[in-house]
Parts: structure tokens; C-alpha cells; sequence
């Protein structure tokens, strides 16, 4: 795994987004594009994510990362998990072991990170695809645009604006995450994606994170929490931070831990696109510390 540069900002301090509420703030929803499912529970032909690729992500707070074995983040329970497979079939299953997976401080050693790893005691329907995870040069997120889902299967998209290391503001769960901010023109933002635009809100725990690379879509990670300037309101509509978790910054963690049940997972490698040398390079070259990709399982 490529180490992340220093970008972090250690203990930036988290609101838990465990308790219940309306879910995600999203500009301008549109039951039409936003939601996953329609009114009677059938797909949305019109949702802004390709439900084919969407069977491993489940409907509350967690994602399938390969046959047997689901995250989701560490603060909420989610021993229980629900699919609804390629087939349309809705189908649960049980956990029977968690563990957290641990972040590396600089003068402390490993603490437990907000990112807790569920298995299975055996292998899910086939009709569930796991989803790969975004790992490599993890800083060339940064600027990208991304979808997140919310604890009612509505999906939003912002852009990332930092890669940090967060933490809850009761203390721990240091983890290292992607930041991103509900900017609105109404709220003095920079505009953000207009009527797309995301924040998360009480009750988004766990829910995914999601990137689109080359036609794939790619798991970042589950929803943490917020950070809210004092004097604002998410719910309100004022602009604030919202972080999720960012899985594959714990790549080879997570390989070892997955690799003990004979299990691996798939992955959509990022790496930036090298600085052009010449000016004779830079014809036709418009895409410089953008993204490349390659895919591949661990």
C-alpha cells in the first residue's frame, strides 16, 4: 500500500451519527433520482447509481467486501445484515464474529479505528457481489466526486476536500477518513453538486461511501460523523464537515484479517497520473493528478 502523505489533522473531534433522525441532508431530493427503491420496493430505473453493481451494499449500514464477510462502522451494532441480491431477493444473515480494525498514531501505537470487520459463518447467496475497495494512492481522492448513501437508501454525491485522521469528540475511534462539506449557495458555500449535494445527519452510521472509477463503482468506506461549527445547524441547512471512514487506507489489515477464513476481496487500485516531463508530453495530456486505475483481488 502507497502511504498516505501527512495530510492528516489529528483529533479532529466527531459528533456520532447514531441516533435516529430524518438521515442525510440532501439539497434538492428527488424521489426519482435519489432514492434507490421506489414507493412499492421495486428498483428505481432512474436512481443516480447502477443497481446492478449495488447487491453487496446493504439496505442499512453495511457493505459486503467478499463472500463471508461485511464492515460497517464500529460505533453502531450491525451483528444483523440484509442483501437484496441480483435476483431481487431480499435475504438476511447473522454474524457470528466482529473485530475492529486499528489505526497507527505516531507515538502510540495502534488505537481501534471506527471501522469494524462482521463474518459470516458461511459464504453469502451468489446473487450478492461483493464490492471492491478503492485502495493505492488513496491522496489522489482528493477533488474527486463520490456518492454516499443514507439510512433511508437515498444516495447523494459530494466532492472530497481532505483525507484526515478523526476521532469522536468523547475520544477514540481514531480513524482515518475522507472529509467532505454541505456547501449550498444558500449557505455560503461554494455551490457544491446543486441538487445532489450531500450531508450526513443523525442515523447514517455505516451506510456506504461509494466512488464510480471507469464504469466500477468502488467502496471508500462507511459514514463516522460530523463536524459542525458552533452556532450551525446541519439539519438547518448551514454549511459543516461530514467524514467517512476510508477502508482502504487499512488494506493490508484487512487482507490478513479476511485471508484467516480463506477469504480475499477485490480491489480498484487509484494512482496519479505522472506530471508530464516535457512540453512535447503535454500534448494531449489534460488529465494530469487525475486518476488511473487497475483492478485486481487481495
Amino acid at each position: 500500500m502507497i502511504p498516505l502523505r501527512l495530510l492528516a489533522v489529528l483529533g479532529i473531534a466527531l459528533l456520532s451519527l447514531q441516533s435516529s433522525s430524518s438521515a442525510a441532508i440532501i439539497n434538492g431530493l428527488d424521489p426519482t433520482r435519489h432514492d434507490r427503491f421506489s414507493s412499492d420496493g421495486s428498483i428505481n430505473p432512474t436512481f443516480l447509481m447502477d443497481e446492478s453493481q449495488l447487491s453487496g451494499v446493504a439496505l442499512q449500514r453495511a457493505v459486503l467486501i467478499t463472500p463471508r464477510h461485511y464492515v460497517s462502522a464500529a460505533h453502531v451494532h450491525t451483528p444483523e445484515v440484509t442483501f437484496r441480491g441480483t435476483d431481487g431477493i431480499e435475504r438476511t444473515y447473522q454474524s457470528t464474529s466482529a473485530q475492529d480494525l486499528t489505526t497507527s498514531l505516531p507515538g502510540q501505537g495502534p488505537v481501534g479505528s471506527d471501522i469494524r470487520v462482521y463474518t459470516l459463518a458461511s459464504d453469502v447467496d451468489p446473487s450478492i457481489v461483493p464490492v471492491p475497495i478503492v485502495v493505492g494512492d488513496l491522496n489522489v481522492l482528493i477533488g474527486q466526486t463520490f456518492f454516499a448513501m443514507d439510512n433511508q437508501m437515498r444516495a447523494g454525491r459530494n466532492v472530497i476536500d481532505a483525507i484526515d485522521i478523526a476521532e469522536f469528540d468523547s475520544g477514540g475511534g481514531d480513524t482515518w477518513t475522507i472529509r467532505f462539506s454541505y456547501d449550498t449557495d444558500a449557505n455560503g458555500g461554494t455551490g457544491g453538486l446543486g441538487r445532489d449535494e450531500i450531508g450526513l445527519l443523525g442515523g447514517d452510521s455505516g451506510n456506504a461511501a461509494l466512488i464510480e472509477i471507469d464504469g466500477q463503482l468502488g467502496l471508500i468506506g462507511t459514514h463516522m460523523g460530523i463536524e459542525v461549527p458552533e452556532g450551525s445547524s446541519a439539519p438547518a441547512g448551514d454549511r459543516y464537515d461530514s467524514f467517512s471512514t476510508l477502508v482502504g487506507a487499512y488494506e493490508d489489515q484487512l487482507a490478513d484479517l479476511v485471508a484467516a477464513d480463506g477469504q480475499s476481496f477485490g480491489t480498484i487500485t487509484v494512482v496519479a497520473i505522472p506530471e508530464p516531463t516535457s512540453l512535447a508530453f503535454l500534448i494531449g495530456v489534460f488529465a494530469s493528478g487525475g486518476l488511473m486505475r487497475r483492478r485486481g483481488r487481495r
